[in-house]
């Protein structure tokens, strides 16, 4: 699994600062927080999939997972973590992904792993100071999603998805970072920034918004993904 983090400055694409890459082993990896964050995340456990299936067990491929992802199972009206509330703002499901992405060699490769949904969340911390957009799109492959992920990059993102009202009605506006994370056939998209919009000027600030990109993708979409791979059923354990 292949996870990249960027600094970007909203739809006008400015690097606001350097790309840094981190890459990660199978079975539950995810980026973990720098050095500084006021919201340390420990890593989680997570179940492995039956051997005989392989490293992606149920969601190696969409022929051996079949039923289609939705809303309502990726992304819980919000979570908690060590005193925040991330509570969604939004969300929108696409089968057509090429209006859920930003940047044309990610679309492209999008495209040619079969994508055939787009789904789209935003969180707002309960403190007001983080917001971003979580993605999942289902892909063909657990390889096509690998080759797909590695398309994501400073210009080449998930489109951030702004609510109606409050303050994550300014998402796109602002500067952020951006992580990928392949899981099985699926590649998970994740854009962060401050609620101000402002850039991140300190390491805290950096730090913060790789542990709530961390945490936005560990305690949304993970968790019924993880299910999926080692149950093979789309609804997540009891």
């Amino acid at each position: 699994r292949q996870m990249r983090i960027a600094l970007i400055c909203g739809l006008a694409l400015i690097v606001v600062i350097a790309a840094a890459y981190v890459l990660l082993g199978r079975g539950g990896g995810h980026q973990t927080a720098a050095a500084g964050s006021t919201r340390p995340r420990p890593k989680p456990t997570e179940a492995s999939p039956s051997p005989s299936l392989g490293p992606w067990g149920h969601i190696a491929s969409r022929a051996l997972d079949p039923v289609p992802l939705s809303l309502a199972e990726l992304f819980p009206a919000q979570f908690s973590d060590a005193g925040i509330t991330y509570i969604r703002t939004v969300d929108k499901a696409k089968t057509h992904c090429a209006p859920a992405l930003i940047g044309s060699q990610l679309i492209s490769a999008v495209s040619q792993a079969g994508c055939t949904q787009a789904l789209r969340a935003s969180y707002l911390s309960s403190d007001r100071t983080l917001m971003g957009t979580i993605g999942v799109l289902n892909l063909v492959t657990a390889a096509a999603a690998e080759q797909a992920g590695k398309a994501a990059g400073p210009s080449e993102f998930i489109a951030q998805l702004p609510a109606a009202h409050g303050l994550t009605r300014f998402l796109t506006k602002g500067t952020g970072i951006e992580a990928a994370e392949v899981k099985g056939h699926y590649l998970v998209l994740v854009w962060a920034e401050l609620a101000s919009t402002h850039a991140p000027k300190t390491a805290a600030q950096r730090a913060d918004l790789s542990a709530f990109i961390s945490l936005l993708m560990q305690d949304t979409a993970n968790i019924s993904l993880a299910n999926r791979m080692v149950t093979g059923s789309p609804a997540p354990s009891a």
